[in-house]
């Protein structure tokens, strides 16, 4: 419902009215009610002690319906505040003067009726250097992100989500990860020698002491599995499906907000 563009003073009213309660029996409330559309828990990721371990609880949504959800909230929560928004530049340190490739900056004038004009200008042309004539804030900048949205084909759109993915793969096995895992193929080696062992073994007594050894790398095992998987948390989940939404997303969006 928030998805479709309900309110959530609509969403509660619904719940409420059709007698449904919270996970602690109470009636559903603003806070209730944003505390769901926040749970990463849907989406089958786990939190413990701040770290996030994906696929690890049963998926109820898809990638795609929670970011959506989270990108409406995100607007939402910034839209009451946008007018005492702080002015910005899109193009800061990135935009250059084409005739003198010096940095251009920005520029604002307020007019006779209160108006504010804003600007970027070339650090050159205001030593009277450079022929270049300030150039308006909102076209240049409407400007450059329609340049740049003309990029974000679902061809560029795939290809961006697909590397971006396999890059965070990569980079998500740290020294202390790699040291894990490399603990965990060694236990697992003296796991499987020691059930061989005890297999060919035709000595009572060798087999009594290798059966007491089973149980603690086991729990050896299982130990490291979890800091595995803590370690393995610390680097934030990304999914081609959410880049993907993202950068969809951000095509389509209103360049206003």
């Amino acid at each position: 419902m928030y998805a479709d563009g309900k309110n959530v003073t609509g969403i509660t009213r619904q719940l409420n009215a059709e007698g449904l309660k919270t996970s602690r029996g109470a009636k559903f409330n603003k806070n209730s009610l944003r505390t769901i559309l926040q749970n990463r828990r849907y989406i089958g990721i786990y939190t413990y002690c701040d770290q996030e371990t994906p696929e690890q609880m049963p998926r109820i949504i898809s990638d795609e319906l929670f970011y959506k959800v989270t990108d409406i909230m995100n607007q939402n929560r910034k839209a009451p505040a946008r007018h005492k928004a702080k002015v910005e530049y899109l193009l800061t340190t990135k935009l250059f003067c084409g005739y003198c490739k010096e940095m251009m900056t920005v520029f604002s004038g307020t007019a006779k009726s209160k108006k504010v004009y804003r600007y970027y200008t070339c650090n050159v042309a205001k030593k009277k250097l450079c022929n270049k004539k300030m150039v308006r804030k909102d076209y240049i900048e409407d400007l450059v992100i329609h340049e740049c949205r003309k990029l974000l084909t679902d061809k560029n759109i795939q290809k961006i989500a697909s590397e971006i993915v396999a890059i965070c793969e990569t980079e998500k096995d740290t020294a202390n990860l790699k040291y894990l895992k490399k603990m965990l193929a060694d236990n697992e080696r003296r796991h499987r020698n020691a059930m061989d062992a005890i297999l060919d073994c035709d000595d009572e007594s060798i087999r009594k002491n290798l059966y007491a050894v089973i149980p603690k790398l086991e729990s050896e095992q299982e130990e490291l599995k979890k800091q595995i998987a803590i370690e393995g948390a610390k680097t934030p989940v990304l999914t081609v499906e959410g880049i993907t939404f993202f950068l969809n997303a951000l095509k389509k969006g209103n360049i206003t907000i």
